[in-house]
């Protein structure tokens, strides 16, 4: 079980109504009364997770502190500035249920499957191929690989034609990473070395560094839904125990993101990237594959439901359903419009989200796999490594 003490806080992603010196950086949604009125599902989201916290508790406490809140926001200039003192006396109200999980739109039951350990690393070693900096938990990757590497990726984007490819910042600041209610000991903190440099991690391509860029955004009605991006090149996470193109800090990656105004077109959108991943590393990669829905206990915070399509037990791409989870913290909204003579008025909201992520190191890493085990690679890709030398 993991205690609820010991999860994530959220003063960045508060900041406007905690206080202190952290800098003010999103506006989330703060009206969570919807997410309480959903106990049952709640508990589910958190047992599912192996969370243990008094729900009850902190729906207390958050609805004590959205009742000052109210109070505020109405306030006169006499009572403003009682009211924030006690909003912040309050604040844990607001962080405890800002903790909360997504809920769970659906998981599966399968177990995850036994992982078979890759000989990549001492292959390609031996063969002059890949540097392993041990220090840095980095591998370098030098001749027909590399080669590789650049084929698949450019092949990922070509995999969805539709998707924007767009070049975001590979940093995110603290409450960025509270938003999506990701574990910041996952992550690499990044300072300039000064003592006012806000807090800071070095995420690289990923699902922080693709929704930046729409942080405080609202689409208007002039735009083609749903809207799409993707960006390819280094992820970074902390250190692994193992240093391989499968654990490396430091790994290739391809993301994806979509945003919808209406949760029924997530289900399309969500089967269309398991079938063109799936069918790109099976029939096009010619590895063996399967796509596996997590169980509950697998999901990240941001996550209603996800799919792994993988490779004897290692997972080689992620498609996630967030629906407007990241949304409403990040403030990302679309605009309504009213009625015409040949539409009907549509209500403004906070976006869907599906997010796919693929782990380019390790397809390669099972691609050297194969070849040790003698199976050739597809014939375009021998073709490439030819013309490479």
């Amino acid at each position: 079980m993991i205690p609820y003490r010991q999860l994530a806080r959220m003063s960045h992603l508060a900041a406007r109504f905690v206080g202190g010196s952290d800098v003010h950086v999103v506006d989330p949604l703060v009206d969570l009364r919807n997410v309480f009125e959903q106990t049952d599902q709640l508990k589910i989201a958190l047992e599912s997770r192996n969370v243990t916290l008094d729900v009850e508790k902190v729906k207390s406490e958050y609805h004590e502190w959205f009742e000052v809140y109210q109070k505020w926001k109405s306030a006169d200039k006499d009572t403003v500035s009682s009211l924030k003192k006690e909003l912040r006396a309050k604040k844990d109200g607001l962080l405890n249920a800002l903790t909360l999980p997504n809920l769970i739109h659906h998981a599966g039951k399968k177990q995850t499957p036994l992982l078979k350990p890759s000989k990549h690393a001492q292959y390609l070693a031996q063969q002059g191929l890949m540097r392993i900096d041990k220090q840095n938990h980095v591998v370098h990757l030098v001749g027909y690989p590399v080669v590789v590497q650049k084929m698949i990726r450019e092949q990922l984007v070509d995999l969805f034609p539709g998707c924007q490819p767009i070049s975001p910042s590979y940093f995110a600041r603290a409450a960025i990473v509270e938003a999506l209610n990701i574990d910041k000991s996952t992550l690499l903190p990044f300072t300039d070395g000064s003592s006012h440099f806000p807090l800071t991690y070095l995420v690289g391509n990923s699902l922080a560094a693709i929704t930046s860029p729409f942080l405080k955004t609202e689409f208007g009605t002039k735009n083609e839904w749903p809207i799409s991006v993707q960006c390819t090149g280094a992820s970074y996470t902390e250190k692994k125990n193992q240093v391989d193109l499968c654990n490396s800090r430091q790994r290739m990656k391809h993301c994806a993101l979509w945003m919808s105004k209406s949760p029924k077109e997530l289900e399309g959108i969500v089967n269309d990237a398991n079938v063109r991943v799936g069918a790109y590393l099976d029939e096009g990669l010619e590895l063996e594959v399967k796509v596996r829905e997590l169980r509950g206990s697998e999901l990240k915070n941001y996550e209603s439901q996800a799919f792994v399509v993988e490779n004897r037990g290692l997972t080689l791409s992620r498609i996630s359903r967030i629906g407007d989870y990241v949304s409403k913290r990040l403030n990302i909204q679309y605009s309504g419009s009213t009625a015409t003579e040949k539409s009907e008025a549509v209500e403004g909201g906070f976006v869907q989200m599906v997010y796919v992520e693929t782990d380019i190191d390790r397809i390669l890493a099972r691609l050297v796999d194969d070849l040790i085990e003698g199976k050739e690679p597809p014939k375009y890709i021998r073709d490439a490594i030819k013309k490479s030398f």
